[in-house]
């Protein structure tokens, strides 16, 4: 079961490309630094779940560029 759950997560990101894109960006940086965490206490052992952790407890937060995106569009 995903902790912290979904709906969670979607309440402070509204994207789940960009919950999954910052989660798995944010476990890489844990890995190569795990000096580096970012909360005092963890339900999750992996380092992507404590990556949805601290995105669930605001610490982290996607990076959107704004202008690139409207160009797409």
């Amino acid at each position: 079961m995903l902790y912290p759950p979904l709906h969670e997560l979607q309440n402070k990101v509204n994207s789940k490309y960009l919950i999954a894109t910052t989660a798995a960006k944010r476990a890489r940086e844990i890995q190569a630094n795990p000096e580096a965490l970012l909360l005092d206490q963890y339900t999750s052992k992996k380092t992507v779940g404590r990556a949805l952790e601290e995105i669930a407890a605001q610490k982290i937060t996607p990076y959107v560029d704004e202008k690139a995106f409207n160009q797409i569009n």
